[in-house]
């Protein structure tokens, strides 16, 4: 019974040692994990990732059923209860890359990984983890350039004919990172303190535009301050309407001796071989086709792109072609990433370019580009210069067309202004509804040919009359509707495009005009042929304006249109009627403007001249006077 009841005993033990064994097992894989750190440390380890050289979010708990979805694409439902694992594997580079989700199984600790290249759609709902790269990407800051003295003279109280479009689409707020904002404001510094760009003549679209609500990817909003004058400089969202509009304005706005420059910085996408394009804000997107249609409505003017986003090489086929001049230039191939500097602070090639045409980077260290020593920064110096100091692995790609433009194009204007063209000459009054014509001249320094444009100051103008060559006076006209008094103002540009300052004003004064009184006519009526008769002639004008006389004889002599003359002054005209009869003299009055009088009449009676009868008698027998003698003889007979 005793060695029974041992057996009994030593099988209890075993027993319960075993199940103590087995549970411990059980426990230890079953484990639950605690957090989203134990989380992504597990996946980590299991994947043989180094934790410093990537981004890492973790999402979770998440439940079975919970759909786990990425920008663009649905990844995978939750099988169980887990934690969802998204790991950014070339953090520097803008989108898109390829990255990584993985379900990690609360109960089993196994995993499921989905290869993409989105990131998540609800990122909001992610943890990031800390790593190496996580705390510098975590310590980045919205920052500005200095700002350099002003070093544009050469365009000081001109109209400038050049224009820059700068975008920014920034994706969403998950991914508008703070680097784009940097890029744009280190750019629109250089066109607005080196270049002397105006900045009305700065167009920039960024992210969700002046929205006061977070849209960077450190929950911060785009401050729309550049520069920090205190004025807003960014003006739309990076959408694609407000892109197509802004085109569309520049096309209208735009001539043949116009400059574009247009900068593009965050995320581009491929559709597979050349054909790509940039992510907008709210997942919008502009394709190299687009953008090429955006550029072609536009006047043959010379145009410059510098491109940032990610396979922002596949749109120089579309950009440089013909009639340009155009110069591109990207960060990379069209089938290349582009990459962040190392501390995430700018864009690797766009920091560099701007370096290049600034002289000196967005840290106050020179930056000298300038190869040929001729004091101008060219479009393909800037490309050689970003390309030899950008250190990622990317390859930046440059086009001109004509070829070899880009060594004769910077973004200086391309010529001096004319002089401000002379006040507008012209009436100081006139009449409504009747046509009259302005003038100005000027000169350029380059003596180009030069164009006029008349601001009427009722709201129209005469759009641009020439050419004209230097120094020559221009005209243009115009009839004003509305009775008041308006200012006509003139510039002229050349034919670079190139303009002037506004001329100083010339008043005029639109009347309701009324045309002289009926003139007087007096003097005889009663005359004798071939002797020169004196007329005195006067007219009133009810708007005391000086009057011009018009008298028609009625024997095929006239006076045209003599004047100008004081309003009632009289004056004095002059005729003979060689021929005896009836005649009546027809007398007319205008102002200056035009408008005439009704016609006044004067009835005249021209008789036989007598001294004139008697002379010829005279003359007469004294040239007969010996046939007369002869006559009288024969008679006495």
């Amino acid at each position: 019974m005793r060695t029974k009841n041992r057996v009994f005993y030593k099988a209890g033990v075993l027993t319960f040692i075993l199940l103590f064994a087995t549970c411990s097992n059980l426990t230890s894989a079953t484990s639950s994990i605690s957090n989203a750190k134990e989380a992504a440390s597990f996946v980590l380890e299991k994947l043989s990732i180094n934790e410093n050289e990537v981004l890492i979010y973790v999402w979770g708990p998440v439940y079975k059923g919970e759909e786990i979805f990425s920008t663009k694409d649905h990844i995978m439902d939750a099988p169980e209860k887990g934690y969802v694992i998204y790991i950014d594997l070339y953090p520097k580079a803008n989108l898109f890359h390829p990255v990584k989700y993985i379900f990690l199984s609360d109960s089993t600790k196994e995993l499921i990984v989905k290869d993409t290249i989105y990131p998540p759609g609800n990122l909001a709902n992610y943890q990031m983890i800390d790593t190496e790269i996580g705390k510098i990407f975590s310590s980045v800051q919205n920052r500005r350039a200095s700002i350099p003295e002003k070093a544009f003279s050469i365009m000081k109280n001109t109209r400038d004919s050049r224009w820059a479009v700068l975008m920014n689409g920034g994706y969403d707020s998950g991914n508008n990172h703070i680097r784009y904002w940097n890029d744009l404001s280190n750019i629109y510094i250089t066109l607005n303190y080196v270049y002397g760009y105006p900045d009305e003549n700065i167009i920039v679209l960024c992210s969700d535009g002046t929205n006061p609500a977070p849209d960077q990817s450190n929950g911060q909003n785009s401050d729309p301050d550049l520069d920090g004058d205190g004025d807003d400089d960014i003006m739309y969202s990076c959408i694609l309407s407000n892109v197509d509009m802004v085109f569309a304005d520049l096309a209208n706005i735009l001539t043949e001796g116009s400059e574009l420059f247009v900068f593009t910085t965050d995320h581009g996408n491929t559709m597979g071989g050349w054909d790509t394009l940039f992510n907008l804000w709210n997942m919008e997107e502009l394709t190299d086709a687009h953008f090429a249609q955006l550029l072609d409505a536009l006047p043959d003017c010379e145009i410059v792109c510098t491109f940032e986003p990610c396979f922002s090489g596949g749109f120089l086929d579309n950009v440089v072609v013909p009639p340009g001049p155009v110069v591109a230039s990207s960060a990379c191939r069209h089938d290349e990433y582009s990459w962040a500097m190392n501390n995430l602070e700018y864009d690797e090639y766009a920091f560099y370019w701007t370096a290049a045409v600034n002289g000196m980077d967005a840290y106050g260290n020179p930056a000298d580009a300038d190869y040929n020593q001729d004091g101008f920064v060219t479009m393909d110096e800037a490309y050689i210069y970003a390309e030899a100091h950008d250190m990622q692995s990317e390859s930046p790609q440059y086009g001109d067309y004509p070829e070899d433009i880009g060594a004769m194009i910077s973004l200086w204007p391309g010529s001096e202004p004319p002089e401000t063209p002379t006040k507008p000459d012209g009436p100081v009054e006139w009449v409504q509804y009747v046509e009259t014509t302005f003038s100005s001249t000027t000169t350029d320094p380059e003596e180009d040919g030069i164009y006029y444009l008349f601001d009427w100051g009722d709201g129209n103008n005469s759009g641009w009359v020439g050419p004209y060559a230097s120094g020559q006076t221009g005209e243009a006209s115009h009839i004003w509707t509305e009775l008041g008094d308006y200012k006509i103002t003139v510039i002229a540009k050349d034919i670079n495009g190139v303009s002037s300052d506004w001329s100083e004003p010339a008043d005029i004064s639109i009347i309701k005009n009324s045309p002289p009184n009926n003139p007087i006519i007096d003097g005889p009526t009663k005359i004798q042929a071939m002797k020169q008769y004196t007329y005195t002639v006067s007219a009133e004008d009810p708007d005391d304006h000086d009057v011009y006389y018009y008298v028609w004889w009625d024997d095929g002599d006239y006076v045209d249109w003599i004047g100008p003359y004081k309003t009632g002054e009289e004056i004095i005209v002059k005729n003979a009627w060689p021929e005896v009869g009836s005649y009546t003299i027809q007398v007319k009055a205008k102002d200056f403007i035009g408008d005439k009088s009704d016609v006044t009449t004067l009835k005249i009676t021209v008789t036989k001249n007598k001294a004139i009868s008697d002379t010829l008698l005279q003359k007469l027998m004294e040239h007969f006077a010996g046939q007369f003698k002869i006559l009288k003889q024969l008679l006495d007979i």
